[in-house]
């Protein structure tokens, strides 16, 4: 039998398990039902909560394939005593099911979590959250501050020293317009589109991503802020005016959700990646861990928010009866079945009809932009930027924004390093095209293949690199998703700072084996000891119209200021 604690953390916000903060465990469990031992915990954690009188908390789980989560719902101002309390109730779940003496006694126990309860208790930061919605005042808190209204109206207190209710004109606070923007793939080139949407309409647009956080034009700092500090931070932030947040699925399955009054939120797609974290090892699991976002739209008695979704996705196809929130469909075809029949009812859709991206609402259509005056999608090769504009369209529109300044960033947005670096820029070097990107899944590997197969050239370059903490199969499973571009030439570069684990050149004869199974001859396959390394031979290789993909792991900045340098 095994039972092993894997993770035990707050959630601060909406989640998978429920609507409510509070404390998570996933364990590893073997060996055993795994239903008796969630059953076992249960009573628990009931036990234990009715002891520090938390009796009105909730306890939630979730079974999956190779163990259990198991969570409790807590007061806002107590969430690592209930990360403890949680810990206690596993932990003589642990007890009784390998019959081990208990390490501490349960009175103990209770004395000692009733006593963090009341050091971390804070009455009067729940007083001012009661009184906040009982405003409808938008609100966010963290360890440190706590703060009214976002933007402009936004301001903050120090936990230490919170204002009196009493003393607050509650009217000064304003909330802006927000959205989610999630999915496997496509999230920061959606979200940078938006900003460009946001900016021609007039707005400063503050945006978290995987990469940065940003208010206008100016990055307030580099890094991942795609959770719920970033989100905090930009809707502190006096310039923002409309914010477009950026969550992954890790922030999601973390922390919850950062807020949970937004106008409108993306799903881009879904796909697998990142499997085995948290508990989510399927693609239906990864899918509800994303969908958690229709979670935080707007309801309570304000004007609903709207869940835009791809209708090309089945595995959002799927999952959409269970989100009963209002929907937006896009979808390249016309003729999708779940968008038609969303159409039918007069809902909001989006579609590529006669090589034009159309929105329609309550049966009435218009013409957003023609394929091929979007500069991302390259002059429609790049489908997946189509439905990345689709997208950006259903969720512009869900906010407000009017055509005009829809069309206006789409025919500007291009594929380079400035508007959105890293996917898919584009490069004229030696009258030839090149391309880079650094898809790193199935999903975006394919992505960038069909593309680059769609485009005619004299001559085709592909430039490879994998991550050592791949297995075997995954690498070999990227590669032929690359070959699906059809290159006369390969390029398998080594990642040095990534092998995690591997042996030097492991990985490069990974990706030559691949080939020659694939029919590419060896004397057309080339290894490198650096992904820079294999760009300078593709560059100095270069003829007119030729055409290279470079998939770029590493070294990014470098091949970013080489490629500049060879463009004409």
């Amino acid at each position: 039998m095994t039972l092993i604690l894997d993770d035990n953390r707050r959630l601060t916000g909406k989640n998978l398990l429920s609507d409510q903060p509070g404390a998570i465990i996933d364990a590893f469990v073997n060996g055993i039902d795994k239903l008796i031992v969630v059953n076992i915990w249960s009573i628990y954690a009931n036990r234990l909560l009715k002891a520090v009188n938390w009796s009105n908390e909730k306890i939630y789980s979730r079974i999956f394939e190779d163990g259990i989560t198991i969570a409790i719902s807590a007061p806002l101002d107590a969430l690592y005593a209930a990360c403890d309390l949680n810990e206690m109730a596993w932990q003589l779940t642990c007890e009784e099911l390998t019959h081990t003496e208990n390490q501490e006694e349960i009175a103990v126990a209770i004395e000692r979590l009733k006593l963090t309860i009341a050091e971390e208790a804070n009455p009067k930061l729940l007083e001012l959250i009661k009184q906040s919605k009982a405003h409808n005042i938008v609100y966010l808190v963290d360890d440190d501050e706590f703060s009214l209204g976002y933007g402009t109206t936004a301001q903050c207190w120090p936990i230490s020293a919170l204002p009196e209710p009493e003393n607050i004109n509650w009217s000064q606070y304003k909330s802006i317009p927000l959205a989610y923007v999630t999915g496997t793939n496509g999230k920061s080139t959606s979200v940078r589109i938006m900003s460009q949407i946001i900016e021609q309409a007039g707005q400063c647009c503050g945006v978290t991503s995987t990469d940065f956080i940003r208010v206008g034009d100016n990055i307030i700092d580099h890094g991942d802020y795609s959770g719920p500090g970033g989100a905090r931070m930009l809707l502190r932030h006096p310039d923002t005016q409309t914010a477009i947040l950026e969550v992954a699925r890790g922030g999601i399955l973390r922390r919850g959700l950062p807020i949970d009054n937004v106008d409108a939120a993306l799903i881009t797609n879904i796909a697998e990646d990142h499997l085995g974290q948290y508990g989510i090892n399927t693609v239906a699991a990864l899918a509800q861990a994303k969908a958690v976002v229709a979670k935080g739209l707007l309801s309570n008695g304000q004007s609903k928010g709207t869940l835009v979704l791809n209708a090309d996705d089945k595995n959002l196809v799927a999952l959409a009866p269970e989100l009963l929130v209002n929907k937006c469909w896009f979808s390249l075809h016309e003729d999708n079945t779940t968008l038609q029949q969303h159409k039918q009812k007069g809902g909001a859709v989006c579609f590529v009809r006669d090589q034009k991206l159309v929105y329609s609402l309550q049966h009435e259509e218009s013409i957003i932009i023609a394929v091929n005056d979007i500069p991302m999608t390259l002059n429609g090769a790049a489908l997946h930027n189509i439905q990345n504009a689709l997208g950006a369209i259903g969720l512009a529109k869900s906010l407000g924004i009017g055509d005009k300044a829809i069309t206006a960033a789409l025919s500007t947005f291009a594929s380079n390093s400035k508007d959105n670096p890293g996917r898919g820029n584009q490069f004229k070097i030696n009258n030839a095209q090149v391309i880079m990107d650094f898809a790193h899944n199935v999903h975006s590997m394919e992505a960038m293949a069909v593309t680059t197969a769609n485009i005619k050239a004299q001559r085709k370059f592909l430039m490879l690199s994998h991550a050592g903490d791949r297995t075997d199969n995954e690498i070999i499973n990227l590669t032929k998703t690359a070959l699906k571009m059809n290159p006369d030439f390969i390029i398998a570069a080594e990642v040095q700072p990534y092998l995690r684990g591997r042996e030097l050149g492991e990985v490069p004869q990974l990706i030559v084996d691949t080939a020659l199974s694939h029919g590419m001859k060896k004397c057309d396959i080339y290894t490198f000891n650096s992904p820079l390394s294999g760009t300078k031979y593709v560059v100095d290789q270069l003829q007119k119209d030729d055409l290279a993909l470079l998939m770029v792991l590493s070294e990014r900045e470098n091949i970013t200021a080489l490629l500049h340098e060879k463009s004409i």
